[in-house]
């Protein structure tokens, strides 16, 4: 979930996101949304493979990411209305085909790009430069910042010995972690907030006795961890 830093309202998102990291890691992201059918299949490890090859081969994408590893996220469109009528119809043998939006994030340059993908091919259309705040966030993104959160005096100092004990718990996992830390991305209408480029994380810790009464908010674009408690009664 998403959370406007100007509203308590989660932005939602109307793809179902994938995210691939190098070495490749698969990690399937939200619920099932408008722009993606619920008969319809994810793409395959193989398939996203493809696709993030294909797009950081483009010399357009290079171009606006720069060098290094980069993470992708790969969400599929509706096929052409005309051309899901044609083959309904028995007019067009050819059965309608998914364009396919490419995502390639740098963290290191803090870059993007976003590709449209021709449908049933690993084939370019189009490249524009997306904002580092529009990219989708992954695992990647929490495991960073619960490390950035530990190697913090401030955090180890309120936490203790346990804060090495925390990991990320998933949105929506039943697992029993006795010591779970989630990630909240944020992002912000307010250009004076750097979380209106950057990318920014709060992170909540769960312990078996409840929460705790913290928060790191944790900039991945700066590496940088402050921290946030409720003001005690007086």
């Amino acid at each position: 979930m998403v959370m406007n830093r100007t509203s308590s309202h989660p932005l939602t998102w109307l793809v179902c996101l994938l995210a691939l990291c190098c070495p490749v890691t698969i990690q399937a992201q939200g619920q099932t949304p408008p722009a993606q059918s619920a008969g319809a299949q994810p793409p395959t490890a193989e398939q996203i493979r493809s696709l993030h090859q294909a797009a950081v081969s483009d010399i357009r994408v290079r171009a606006i990411v720069g060098p290094g590893e980069t993470r992708v996220f790969v969400a599929e469109m509706e096929p052409d209305k005309a051309a899901v009528e044609a083959f309904l119809s028995g007019t067009s043998a050819a059965p309608p085909t998914r364009p396919t939006v490419v995502t390639v994030f740098n963290p290191a340059t803090n870059k993007a790009a976003r590709t449209l993908m021709a449908g049933g091919e690993n084939r370019v259309v189009a490249v524009r430069s997306v904002s580092p705040s529009d990219v989708p966030f992954g695992r990647d993104d929490a495991t960073q910042a619960l490390e950035l959160a530990k190697s913090s005096p401030d955090v180890r100092r309120i936490v203790g010995q346990a804060l090495d004990q925390f990991e990320i718990l998933d949105p929506g996992s039943e697992a029993r972690v006795a010591y779970a830390a989630q990630a909240l991305p944020l992002r912000s209408t307010n250009p004076r907030d750097a979380c209106s480029v950057n990318r920014c994380v709060d992170l909540i810790f769960r312990t078996e006795n409840g929460y705790l009464s913290l928060r790191a908010h944790v900039d991945l674009t700066k590496r940088t961890v402050t921290i946030s408690q409720p003001r005690p009664h007086r």
